[in-house]
């Protein structure tokens, strides 16, 4: 397993946002929904939940373009923004991971797709603003996940090599993003996404719950490269 492989202990710990950190994914999938509704289009939620992780543009190009584009990523917005506060949730347990990774002495950061005003209000409304030192936002890159741009340049405001480094996702665009990056991957699965939604980027470990994740990652710290935390997710 790759987890084997990474032979330095883990001192960075990055997290995608949305589904991960944050309950947001209700919001999100209803914003999706009411924007293809109003634009004359019916998309099946399945394909809304696979599109999750890009950019927002990024997602909407690949239905429209031109003045079509402008507008529903307009729609979007509109209805995202206004349903934002009451629609994003604390994710039950991360606020204790997030403390037991602290208190290991790791390092914290958020890398998103999210543009940085509306990431850091989601944060905010959570309680989880101060324990991240980076948050690498939409505006920070050119490039976006899957890309691993973005993760390479949480990398550099760390001054810290890809070996010390994993990323904790609930998509398959983070495990991609992260082995582009040479950072470990960890799924995170208390969203709840499917172990089968990673079939083509394996990750090195998964997550059923964000205790499970704060042990991985604590063993990863204390130079266990593999033997327990690369686990079956069955």
């Amino acid at each position: 397993m790759r987890g084997s492989e990474q032979g330095r202990p883990l001192r960075i710990v990055l997290f995608d946002l949305d589904g991960t950190l944050i309950d947001s994914t209700d919001l999100i999938v209803s914003s999706f929904d009411h924007t293809y509704r109003k634009m004359g289009r019916l998309m099946p939620a399945e394909q809304i939940l696979a599109d999750l992780g890009m950019p927002l543009r990024d997602t909407l190009q690949r239905y429209f373009a031109g003045d079509e584009l402008e507008r529903a990523m307009a729609a979007y917005i509109d209805y995202n923004l206004e349903r934002h506060d009451a629609g994003v949730r604390q994710m039950a347990g991360v606020a204790h991971l997030v403390r037991r990774l602290k208190d290991a002495g790791l390092r914290l950061g958020v890398v998103t797709s999210k543009l940085r005003d509306t990431a850091r209000r989601g944060l905010i409304l959570c309680h989880l603003d101060r324990p991240f030192e980076v948050v690498v936002a939409k505006e920070d890159t050119a490039r976006h996940k899957p890309d691993c741009e973005p993760l390479l340049y949480a990398l550099a405001a760390f001054e810290a090599d890809a070996r010390e480094c994993a990323y904790v996702g609930d998509t398959p665009l983070d495990v991609e993003a992260a082995r582009g990056a040479g950072v470990r991957a960890v799924a995170a699965l208390w969203r709840p996404v499917a172990v089968e939604a990673f079939a083509q980027w394996e990750p090195d470990a998964y997550a059923r719950t964000p205790d499970e994740a704060a042990d991985i990652l604590e063993g990863w710290r204390h130079g266990a490269h593999g033997e327990r935390a690369v686990e079956e997710a069955g």
